[in-house]
């Protein structure tokens, strides 16, 4: 059926640790790789992969073979069909006999289908759709002939056409998701939607996608369900285009779905791939680390688009991949970027992009008000087992740049959070009474040194902190507007060294302002909280009954201020 020469050159073209890593997580072990074996309740690893004899063995159920067994048995595929399927992975020419496997006749009928949905839409001239993808999606018709765009109508008939035109029967469309039965008659799936073909690794047409045209009858957006061929936690839009330009530029940029990986094509972006729908799986990691491994996540600006990325690259760190984010900035998604901004704006986003563990910590700091020191502490914990985590992989770039990030954001040195990540986190709780500098007082002390045009309000508010005896030469230099050199010689060498820490630790403008702006708050709350208690001192001795009454209707004033501020209020 097929020559000992066939099967030899399709195990040579496909490296069989990285073929096998996509179901197994291998761990390199002397010369082989071993894992948990897929085909047994296996806790401790007993599969190993022999890459220079190519062939695969289990300690623990005695599973043994090569790539081809491999597949057949992961897949409950037949012998031949597992050689077809390999053969287009490795681009492959093998002889054919007469025996159509089910993967052909499946890949086979859904090709045939995407022709009559692509003849529906430039045949027939769907100007309806055909203008919604130049004109409101800026996609050129070269473009949407590449990615063999069609249509399905709504008239009701198009179920009964493709039974006739591609010769098979009612209950194999079925099966394959594209059709169903309703009132008697045969309906597409798809019906009334602008269709995207979802085609494998290989180049074979496995699912679609719909979009639906116009109206409002059912979701927007639906995908084929799930086949044997068509599993969205392993498939890859755009894959089989973008895998050689993958390779070849080393890294892949990773969006959310069709028409975001159409955009960045559009745009001249050719090593892009599209989740369906899913979140970033084990599955498509493995798939892409046969071709790179570097990412570059360029996901939704909303909340949920955010929170995805950061999913995506803590699944990605821990597989050894190198990560980066690019921000769609002005647009919901890479695809709208692209209508509102063209190829350049697109190019800008992702030449502006920032490391996955630089993005870590702007993620996790928009939630918090780094003005305050808990907020702080809180931002430190939140990313110390990331720290630990690159520590005990040995991915210390990782490692360098979060420190970096997070001395940036919170002001504290990086060897002062390199010694803070290596100790309990009550530890940071003590921190204001180890430091000769509070940690409010450092924060202002930051915004004086950084914004020339804050220091005369800096210099007000931590006089009005009442600091230690050591603050009050540098205050009086600080009213003065001196610089930096200047300040030192009003210092001891201790409180030297730290403000020129802080100098050199740069905080942005927004932040500097949210320090002085809450500072000024606190100050307002203590002062009144002052007041309160010279009254309760007050109260205490006098016995004047209507000094008294004052007194106390005062009290009450003041204690409706100090609640009204806590809540935020003016």
């Amino acid at each position: 059926m097929f020559t000992k020469e066939e099967l030899d050159e399709i195990k040579k073209a496909i490296n069989i640790v990285d073929f096998i890593g996509r179901y197994v997580n291998l761990q390199k072990a002397g010369s082989s790789y071993r894992g948990l074996c897929p085909f047994h309740n296996d806790n401790d690893p007993s599969f190993y992969v022999h890459p220079q004899r190519g062939f695969y063995h289990c300690f623990g159920c005695g599973e043994k073979g090569d790539l081809i067994s491999f597949y057949q048995k992961i897949e409950s595929i037949s012998f031949s069909e597992a050689i077809r399927r390999l053969a287009d992975l490795a681009g492959i020419q093998i002889k054919i006999d007469n025996g159509e496997s089910e993967y052909d006749r499946y890949t086979s009928v859904l090709t045939k289908l995407s022709g009559l949905y692509s003849r529906e839409l430039f045949e027939n001239r769907n100007l309806t759709i055909l203008e919604y993808l130049v004109n409101e999606r800026k996609i050129s018709e070269s473009t949407i002939r590449e990615f063999q765009l069609g249509y399905s109508p709504d008239d009701g008939t198009f179920g009964a056409v493709v039974v006739s035109k591609l010769s098979v029967d009612e209950k194999t469309l079925i099966n394959m998701g594209v059709a169903y039965r309703r009132g008697g008659s045969l309906k597409d799936r798809f019906e009334g939607r602008l269709i995207v073909p979802i085609s494998n690794e290989s180049g074979r047409v496995v699912g679609f996608g719909g979009r639906l045209a116009s109206g409002d009858q059912g979701p927007k957006y639906i995908n084929s369900p799930e086949t044997r061929y068509f599993q969205k936690n392993r498939l890859l839009f755009n894959l089989s285009r973008a895998r050689g330009v993958i390779k070849e530029l080393d890294y892949a940029v990773i969006v959310e779905g069709y028409f975001d990986a159409m955009a960045l094509y559009q745009a001249g972006i050719v090593n892009v791939t599209g989740l369906l729908g899913t979140a970033l799986t084990e599955g498509h990691l493995r798939i892409l680390g046969n071709y790179t491994k570097n990412l570059l996540f360029f996901l939704d600006s909303d909340s949920a688009g955010q929170t995805a990325s950061l999913r995506s690259i803590d699944l990605a760190e821990r597989m050894d991949f190198s990560t980066a984010v690019a921000m769609v900035k002005g647009a919901k998604d890479p695809a709208e970027l692209f209508v509102l901004k063209g190829s350049q704006g697109v190019n800008d986003a992702l030449s502006m992009s920032i490391p996955g563990s630089i993005f870590r910590v702007e993620f996790y700091s928009r939630k918090l008000d780094l003005s305050l020191p808990q907020a702080k502490k809180h931002l430190i914990e939140y990313l110390k087992p990331y720290v630990e985590s690159f520590s005990s992989s040995g991915n210390l770039s990782a490692r360098e740049m979060t420190f970096r990030a997070l001395s940036e954001k919170t002001g504290f040195s990086e060897d002062e959070l390199v010694r803070f990540t290596k100790k309990e986190s009550r530890e940071l709780d003590r921190l204001d009474h180890r430091t000769t500098i509070t940690l409010r007082n450092k924060d202002i002390l930051r915004v004086y040194l950084q914004y020339p045009p804050l220091r005369s309000r800096a210099a007000r508010q931590l006089e009005l902190l009442e600091p230690k005896k050591e603050f009050r030469e540098l205050l009086r230099g600080m009213k003065k507007g001196l610089e930096l050199e200047e300040l030192l010689d009003l210092v001891d060498g201790e409180f030297g060294r730290e403000l020129i820490e802080l100098a050199s630790s740069c905080i942005d403008q927004g932040t500097a302002l949210r320090i002085i702006d809450s500072t000024g708050e606190y100050m307002n709350r203590r002062l009144v909280e002052e007041q309160i208690a010279e009254i309760d001192r007050r109260l205490s001795t006098l016995e004047d009954e209507e000094a008294k009454a004052a007194l106390l209707i005062r009290r009450i004033e003041l204690r409706r201020l100090l609640d009204k501020r806590k809540r935020g209020g003016d």
